[in-house]
Order: C-alpha cells, then structure tokens, then sequence
C-alpha cells in the first residue's frame, strides 16, 4: 500500500530502557526451567527479577490470540500482550477444534479485506471479543480457508500504518507485526480520546525496535536484509548503544548470533 506512513513509535508513553537493561542474562523461567531474557516464550511469564515490574494494563474488551502450530515461539510478538495485560489477552494453539465453543456471531475477527469493518466504525456492543490470528499471512489464510467460524465472523481492521518490524516480511509495508496490530486495534477503537492508555502493549516491541536501531547506529558498516535497506535504520537519531556488542565478520550467522543472546532470534531473516 503505496504512501502508508510509520507511526511514530517515540511518542509511545514508555520507557522499557531504565528497567531491561539492567536484565543482562538469560534467566531460567520459574516454570518450565528454559533459559530466556526478559520472560519465556512458552510459559508467557517475565523472568523472576522482572516479576511485578512489567506494567500490566486492562483492556476494554476480551481477546484470543489464534498461534498456528508452526509459528515460532521466538519470532512470535504476541507474546508481549499476554505478558502485559494476562486477564484480558489468551493465547490458543490453534487446532480444528479449538473455536467449537466459542459464538462466531459475537466474535470478530482482525484480518483486513474488502469486507472488513474498521474497528472504529464497529458498534462494541455488537462483540464480546475479538481474534487475531499470529502466524506467516500464508499461515492466516490457510487457517481461515479451513475453519467454518472463523469465515463467520465479522472481520475488522485497523487504518494503514507503515509497519517499525525489524524482520522483512515479502509483502506490503502496511502489514504489521501481530503485536503492532493488536495495539492499534485497541487504540483506534477508542479514537480521537485516546491518550496513551494501551501503549504499555508495546513495552518490549520498542525496546527490541530501539536496541535495534542503537546497534546498527554503532556499527553502520554492520550488514542487513537488503529491503530494509531504504531507511529503516534511522541513523540520524538512534542513539548508540553505550556498551556496544563486538563487531563480528559479514556472516549472516555471526550478526544473528549477536540478537539471539537478547533473545531476538533471526532478526532480519525472512519469514
């Protein structure tokens, strides 16, 4: 979608920095015992010195987030909006069967298209909640082709922004990360009153968005996807990074390596 503009993901009422950087190490999760930074994938818990330091929110209305089987964990920022608002947000392994309960006429969902309402315009008393579905767009269809109740759904959408993603994605730039999305659901369905409510749902996105762009702003020789070439590192405002990691040789592994010890698996692989 030609001329989408990015948001502007400095005015976000956040500030991850203070309190992240101080977590230097991968961490055993209290839970299921798997080394992880800042929280577990899996157990959708922040690690123990983090614990009642997250903010945690409530929403305005109930959600199910629908994991294909086959997205990984690592690259899944969903996650962040479990681990924020826990009583409102639900992350479902998706299997046929699991929406046999749940009234497809009381349930929207968020997937754009012709027939999608944008949430700003759909009646809340119309839903009591709301899916995502976080996977490849590929893995999206697939899902909403083979279920029944989730083709009855009422779809809705929210209004173009340029997606801040670090991993390249081969399709239009308006399409978010799962968790962009869920957080401009929620803000554009409050509209123009809207004041900062939810922007804890992108607590760790921009976290992860800054280091990103502080460590390309040390390192500017340090090589990226090739699409992400045209401005997407914001060299003349990042700030870098003040413990700055090794530079490491123009291997692919190499520049990897160096996200996954944040816990930013592949940032720039293709999905």
């Amino acid at each position: 979608m030609s001329g989408v503009q990015p948001y502007d993901i400095d005015s976000l009422k956040v500030d991850p920095k203070p309190l992240l950087d101080g977590c230097s190490e991968r961490l055993p999760c209290e839970t299921c015992g798997k080394k992880t930074k800042f929280f577990c994938y899996f157990c959708c818990k922040a690690v123990a010195p983090l614990e009642g330091k997250i903010p945690q929110i409530r929403l305005p209305f109930k959600m199910d987030i629908l994991k294909h089987a086959k997205e990984l964990d690592g690259k899944s920022t969903a996650v962040h909006a479990k681990i924020v608002a826990p009583e409102d947000i639900d992350i479902i392994i998706y299997a046929d069967a699991c929406l046999r309960n749940v009234d497809p006429t009381r349930t929207a969902l968020l997937f754009p298209g012709p027939d999608a309402k944008d949430i700003a315009d759909l009646d809340p008393l119309s839903f009591d909640r709301i899916v995502v579905i976080d996977g490849t767009w590929s893995q999206a269809k697939g899902m909403i082709h083979n279920n029944p109740r989730l083709q009855l759904m009422q779809k809705v959408t929210v209004k173009p922004r340029k997606t801040r993603f670090w991993r390249y994605q081969n399709l239009d730039e308006s399409f978010m990360a799962t968790i962009e999305a869920i957080y401009f659901l929620y803000r554009d369905s409050v509209g123009d009153s809207y004041n900062g409510e939810y922007d804890a749902l992108m607590f760790f996105y921009k976290y992860f968005y800054d280091f990103i762009q502080s460590e390309y702003a040390a390192n500017p020789e340090k090589p990226y996807h090739s699409k992400h070439q045209q401005g997407y590192i914001a060299y003349d405002k990042a700030v870098p990074s003040k413990n700055p990691r090794p530079r490491y040789q123009d291997t692919r592994a190499k520049v990897n390596y160096e996200f996954d010890e944040l816990g930013l698996d592949a940032v720039f692989d293709q999905e």
